[in-house]
Parts: structure tokens; C-alpha cells; sequence
């Protein structure tokens, strides 16, 4: 039988914050990544994924903390009610044997002590012999997992097919990520999460998204930023400037007498908004101006006679 709290090294009376803590130790302990091909460490790292993901969420913990493994499917411990009885009486329930007639104020205790997502009560004519049967209706845990996506599957959305363990089962899905996710979004995929337990519903599945850096771009919420270089010439006299996007090129105009650093908007070139159909951040673009190298003869002299006759300060 699996104990969560031994599986993460962790006291029941744990705080949130220390069961935080022993999983991020344990995950980066048995990631799969850092132990590319071995097997146990991948198991490992399931069953701790597995105790994180009850003992993390206060609902689960509580049922976890009454019920044990039972409360998802294991065998694990529970209420035992072994020593219980029903009676052929048509009145009800006897734990010794007696006639103790309806069930009453016991009745309610059962009905309050698994009341998770809703009592199963089935009942007989009279006549016929009479049972009760109590079975809680759990949700099944919900289950997380990692996936990793280019910079522009980000941006424009994109299809992943996956393997996912449900319960005994490992199931294929493909999955949608939508357009305008950015690194440590969650994807939810309702139902795809661990089976429900008396009849419960099933958990969901929670994709963490993982993007991975572009050499020539960068996030910030849903606007893209990016930087260009200039000549000197371009910067003093202004110029129209072809500037990179994730959906090609645009054409930007750079005014006269434009600074290093300074930045510029182009009006719906960031990603999509995330919630807000049709709706697209901005794309920034910062300057950098790139003076010529390796300058000799008169077009040394060109700028050494400029910089005599036009001297300026900077940081006015």
C-alpha cells in the first residue's frame, strides 16, 4: 500500500509549504531528463508526481487523510465496516444482531461522513429483504503533467500527441494548446485526469507548458519585443527599416535623430490574448545603433571634420 507522505519523506502533520519543498527536492532528484533511459528513476518520479499532486490540493488531502489510498481506487486504509450487519428485518440496521429499527441519527452520521460529491442510497420494498448501501463519490485526482513547445507554437498554437497513465491504463491523446500560451501556462483537458472513485467524475489533466527561447525574440505577457540594428546614418537622417516578426516581416519607419534603445510599437503583431477572442498584444521593437568599424583615409577625416564643426552633448 502507497503512503504519500512516505513517498515524499514528509511527517503527516506536514505544512503546504514543506510538502512544496520535498517534491521540488525529489523531482529534480529523479526528473526524467536528468536520468535519461532509467526506468526506476521515472517510476520514481510518477509516484511522486502522484503524492504531490493528492497532498498539494487541500480537497484531495482531506479525503486522502480520511480515507487513505481508498479514496483513489487503491486498497488502501478506510473506514472499516466490516463488523456490520444487515438485518432480513425490513427495519434496518443492526450491529450486533438486534432489531435497533430505521437508522436514524446513524443513518445521518453516514450520510455526513461520506457525503463527497454525493450519497448512493439504494432501498428495497418492504417485503423484500432491505439493504442500504453507502459509497462515497469521489473525483479522481487531477493529474499534471509537463509539456515543451517552440517559441511560435506559443504564439500561434499547435497539436501534441501524448501519453498519459489513467489509473492502470496509459491512454494516447491529442491534445490542443491555443494560441497565445507563454512559459508556465496551464492547458486543462477536462476528464483526462485519474478515474473518479464510487462513481465520481473523473480528474482533468493539466498541461504545465515549457516554451523554449528564440534567438531573436522575447515575451512579455502577450507583446513580443525584439531588437534591430541601424547604421549611424540611419539613426541621424531617419529611414523606412525591414523589421523581423513571428509572422514574417513588417515595414517600420525610424525617424530622424533616433537614440540607441529607443523603442518603437508595431500595433498587433504580439501574440494572442489568452480569454479575449481575436484580441492581440503588440510587437516592440528596440534600435540599436551600430557605428561603422575600421574607418581610415577621408572617410576618417569626414568624421573627425563633423565631429569638430557639430559637437554636441549626449546627454542633453
Amino acid at each position: 500500500m502507497k503512503d504519500f507522505y512516505q513517498t515524499l519523506g514528509v511527517p503527516r502533520g506536514a505544512s503546504p509549504d514543506e510538502i512544496k519543498k520535498a517534491y521540488r527536492r525529489l523531482a529534480k532528484q529523479y526528473h526524467p531528463d536528468v536520468n535519461k533511459g532509467e526506468k526506476a528513476a521515472e517510476e520514481r518520479f510518477k509516484e511522486i508526481s502522484e503524492a504531490y499532486n493528492v497532498l498539494s490540493n487541500p480537497e484531495q488531502k482531506k479525503k486522502y487523510d480520511m480515507f487513505g489510498n481508498s479514496a483513489y481506487g487503491g486498497g488502501g486504509a478506510g473506514p472499516d465496516f466490516s463488523g456490520f450487519r444487515w438485518q432480513n428485518s425490513g427495519k434496518g440496521f443492526d450491529p450486533a444482531g438486534g432489531d435497533y429499527g430505521e437508522m436514524g441519527d446513524l443513518g445521518d452520521l453516514f450520510s455526513e461522513l461520506f457525503n463527497m460529491g454525493g450519497v448512493r442510497r439504494k432501498g428495497y420494498s418492504q417485503g423484500e429483504a432491505r439493504r442500504s448501501s453507502y459509497q462515497p463519490q469521489v473525483k479522481g485526482q487531477d493529474t499534471f503533467a509537463d509539456i515543451e513547445i517552440d517559441f511560435n507554437d506559443g504564439v500561434e498554437g499547435t497539436q501534441r500527441k501524448i501519453s498519459i497513465r489513467r489509473g492502470e491504463n496509459v491512454e494516447k491523446l491529442t491534445v490542443k494548446i491555443p494560441a497565445g500560451v507563454d512559459n508556465g501556462s496551464k492547458v486543462r483537458i477536462a476528464g483526462k485526469g485519474q478515474p473518479g472513485f464510487g462513481g465520481g467524475k473523473d480528474g482533468d489533466l493539466y498541461l504545465r507548458v515549457h516554451v523554449t527561447p528564440h534567438q531573436s525574440f522575447w515575451r512579455e505577457a502577450a507583446d513580443i519585443y525584439t531588437e534591430i540594428p541601424i547604421t549611424i546614418y540611419d539613426a541621424v537622417l531617419g529611414a523606412s527599416v525591414e523589421v523581423p516578426t513571428v509572422r514574417g516581416s513588417a515595414k517600420m519607419k525610424i525617424p530622424a535623430g533616433t537614440s540607441g534603445g529607443q523603442k518603437f510599437r508595431i500595433g498587433g503583431k504580439g501574440a494572442p490574448i489568452l480569454g479575449k477572442k481575436g484580441k492581440k498584444g503588440d510587437q516592440y521593437v528596440i534600435v540599436k545603433i551600430v557605428p561603422p568599424k575600421g574607418l581610415k583615409g577621408e572617410a576618417k577625416k569626414a568624421f573627425e571634420k563633423l565631429a569638430k564643426e557639430h559637437p554636441y552633448d549626449p546627454k542633453d
